[in-house]
C-alpha cells in the first residue's frame, strides 16, 4: 500500500510539475506577444511622426535658418511646394498613410502593464468551447460578425464571434486560421456598433486593438465590405489595416437555402422579400414603383422579414423580383424563379408575366442552378477561396479543400493497367474531381506497380494491396478524407454524378446520400449509397447500428452495369 501511494504522489508530482512547466511557457509566450504588439505600436507612432507635414515643415525651417543663402533665399519654394504636394496626396475620400499609422498607434491602447487578468489565470491547454480534438479538422474561423454571418459559416467552420469587451481574451484562445471583419456587424443595434465613428471611440480602439493583435500572432484578417460606403463611412483605415479585402460577401448556404421539403402547392405570384431602401437610384424606384404600386398590384412587397425566416418564404413561392444578386442566388437554391429589375418598366412588367406563366421548376434545371453555386457560390467555396487569399496552405494536403466537409475519396478496384486506365478516363469526366484516390490491386505486387503507373498522372493517389470481399473497408481505412464514395469505372454515370452527391450532401447534412427513388428527400432506405461518411464503413459493410439521416438526391440513376459486378454496399 505504501509503496502505491508513493507511486501515486510521484504521478501527482509529476503533472504538477508537467502544469507548472506549461503554464511558464503560456506566460511567456503571452509576454512575447505583448512585447511584439508593442513594437509594432512604437513603429507605427515613429512612422506617423516622420510622415507628418508638421515635422517636415519644422526641418525646412531648421535648414533654412543654419544656411541663410541660398537654403533661406529657397524657403518659399520650398514652403509652396510642400502646400503643392499636401494638397495633391488629399483625394477626396481618401486617407492618408500617416493618419492610418496613428489610427493604429493611438488605437492601441497600451500605457498600462498589458496584463489580462483571465487570459492570465486561465488554465493552460484547454480548448475554446466547441473544439474537440477528435473533430475533423477544419477552418476556425473569429472576428467581428454579425448573429447571420455566425448562422451562415457554422456548418462548414468553427465560428467564435468576437465581442468588445472579450476580444483579445478570446482571440488567443481559440486558435483561429483566419479573422473576418465584416462591415455589415459595425452598423448600430450590433455590439460593435459605431466602431468607425468618432463618436465611439472607445469602441474604436478596441477594434484596432483587436486588428493589431491579430496581426501581431501572425493571424490574417479579411475585411469582408458586405455593404454600400455610404451605410458606414470611415471603414478606410479598417480596409487599410487588414490583410485582403473582399466585396463578394460570405456566399449562400446550401444548408439553410435548398430546395429539400418543398410544398406541394406554392405561391404563384411575384414577391418582392425586403424593405425598399430610401436611397435607391431614381432608375430602379421607377422600375420598382411601376410593378409594386398600389394601382399595379404586380408584385407583393414582404417588407422586413427576419433572416431565419428567409429560407421557409422562400420555399413558399415560386417568383421572385430580386434587386441583390445575392438574395437571388439564395431564392434560386430554394427552387424559386428570380426576375431581376433591370432595363424598361414595360419590359419588367412582360418577364413577370412570361415567368409567372411558365409554371413550377423542375427538379433538373434546380439540380442546374444549384451546382453552379457549390462551385462557386456557397459558403464552402467562398471559405476557401478566402483561405487561398490569405495563403493558409498548410491546412491541407496539396490540392485538398479546407473546408472537411469538401474532402471526398474515390475507394474503387482495377485489377491490371487496363483497368486502371479506364478508371482514370471516368474520374477525370468527373466535373467535380476528388480529393484523394484509394484503388484495390489486390495482393498481386506486379499488379500494384502496375496500377500505380496508369494512375500517377492523377493526384494523390493510394494504391494498396488486399483482396476479398471487405476491400471497400480496407479502402476507407487508408482514405483521409471524411467522405468516401464507392466507385465502378464499369458503370456508365453522367459528368455531373459525384457534383451532383457533394452538393446534395451540403444541402441536407445527411450521413449517407444516394439515388433512392425521392427527389431531394430525406429517406428511410437507401440500396445504394454513392456518399457516405468514413467511418461509417467497416467489414461488413455499412453500419447502420446507430441512427443515421439517409438522403436521396433524386430517382434512380441511369447506370449501365455489369452483370458480374459485385453488389453495391445496401443501407438500412
Amino acid at each position: 500500500m505504501s509503496e502505491e501511494l508513493a507511486a501515486d504522489a510521484a504521478d501527482a508530482a509529476g503533472d504538477m510539475g508537467d502544469a507548472g512547466v506549461a503554464a511558464e511557457r503560456d506566460r511567456l509566450a503571452r509576454l512575447l506577444r505583448e512585447t511584439r504588439l508593442q513594437l509594432a505600436m512604437t513603429q507605427a507612432r515613429l512612422s506617423a511622426l516622420e510622415q507628418s507635414a508638421t515635422l517636415e515643415l519644422g526641418r525646412t525651417l531648421v535648414r533654412a535658418a543654419r544656411r541663410p543663402w541660398p537654403r533661406g533665399a529657397q524657403l518659399p519654394r520650398d514652403l509652396y511646394r510642400m502646400w503643392r504636394g499636401g494638397s495633391a496626396s488629399q483625394t477626396p475620400g481618401a486617407t492618408s498613410p500617416a493618419m492610418l499609422a496613428l489610427a493604429s498607434a493611438q488605437l492601441g491602447d497600451l500605457a498600462g502593464g498589458g496584463h489580462r487578468l483571465l487570459s492570465a489565470l486561465t488554465a493552460p491547454g484547454l480548448s475554446a468551447s466547441g473544439l474537440s480534438a477528435a473533430s475533423e479538422p477544419s477552418l476556425v474561423v473569429t472576428g467581428v460578425l454579425t448573429s447571420r454571418a455566425c448562422a451562415t459559416l457554422a456548418p462548414d467552420a468553427a465560428v467564435h464571434p468576437l465581442l468588445p469587451h472579450d476580444a483579445d481574451i478570446l482571440l488567443e484562445s481559440c486558435g483561429a486560421d483566419l479573422v473576418l471583419i465584416q462591415a455589415s456587424a459595425l452598423l448600430a443595434s450590433s455590439p460593435w456598433a459605431y466602431a468607425v465613428d468618432p463618436a465611439g471611440a472607445d469602441r474604436g480602439r478596441r477594434l484596432a486593438r483587436l486588428i493589431a493583435a491579430a496581426r501581431a500572432v501572425g493571424k490574417p484578417v479579411i475585411f469582408v465590405r458586405d455593404i454600400p460606403p455610404h451605410l458606414a463611412p470611415g471603414l478606410d483605415w479598417v480596409a487599410a489595416s487588414c490583410d485582403v479585402v473582399t466585396e463578394d460577401g460570405l456566399g449562400v448556404q446550401l444548408s439553410l437555402f435548398n430546395p429539400i421539403g418543398l410544398p406541394v402547392v406554392r405561391g404563384g405570384l411575384p414577391v418582392y422579400a425586403g424593405v425598399r431602401d430610401p436611397r435607391e437610384s431614381p432608375a430602379l424606384r421607377t422600375l420598382l414603383d411601376a410593378v409594386t404600386g398600389a394601382e399595379h398590384g404586380a408584385v407583393t412587397v414582404k417588407g422586413d422579414v427576419p433572416w431565419r425566416r428567409l429560407p421557409d418564404l422562400y420555399r413558399s413561392h415560386r417568383l421572385f423580383l430580386a434587386v441583390s444578386p445575392d438574395q437571388a442566388l439564395e431564392q434560386r437554391a430554394c427552387g424559386a424563379r428570380v426576375v431581376m429589375a433591370s432595363g424598361e418598366p414595360a419590359d419588367l412588367v412582360r418577364r413577370l408575366a412570361d415567368a409567372a406563366a411558365a409554371g413550377p421548376e423542375d427538379l433538373t434545371e434546380v439540380t442546374g442552378w444549384l451546382r453552379g453555386i457549390y462551385l462557386s457560390e456557397a459558403t464552402a467555396a467562398r471559405l476557401g477561396a478566402l483561405a487561398g487569399l490569405a495563403g493558409l496552405t498548410g491546412l491541407t494536403p496539396p490540392g485538398g479543400e479546407p473546408v472537411s466537409g469538401r474532402r471526398l475519396a474515390l475507394l474503387a478496384r482495377a485489377a491490371d493497367a487496363a483497368a486502371a486506365s479506364e478508371l482514370s478516363v471516368s474520374v477525370r469526366r468527373q466535373r467535380l474531381r476528388p480529393a484523394e484516390l484509394v484503388v484495390c490491386a489486390g495482393d498481386s505486387e506486379r499488379a500494384r506497380r502496375s496500377v500505380a503507373a496508369a494512375l500517377g498522372d492523377l493526384p494523390d493517389v493510394q494504391v494498396i494491396g488486399h483482396a476479398g470481399e471487405d476491400w471497400l473497408a480496407a479502402c476507407a481505412a487508408r482514405a483521409r478524407a471524411p467522405w468516401v464514395a464507392p466507385w465502378d469505372a464499369g458503370r456508365d454515370v453522367p459528368d455531373s454524378y459525384l457534383l451532383d452527391l457533394a452538393c446534395a450532401r451540403e444541402c441536407s447534412r445527411a450521413d449517407a446520400v444516394g439515388y433512392g427513388g425521392a427527389a431531394y428527400q430525406y429517406v428511410t432506405f437507401l440500396k445504394s449509397p454513392g456518399l457516405a461518411r468514413r467511418d461509417l464503413l467497416g467489414a461488413d459493410g455499412l453500419d447502420v447500428s446507430q441512427g443515421l439521416r439517409l438522403f436521396s438526391a433524386s430517382g434512380p440513376t441511369p447506370l449501365r452495369s455489369n452483370p458480374s459486378d459485385p453488389p453495391r454496399p445496401r443501407l438500412r
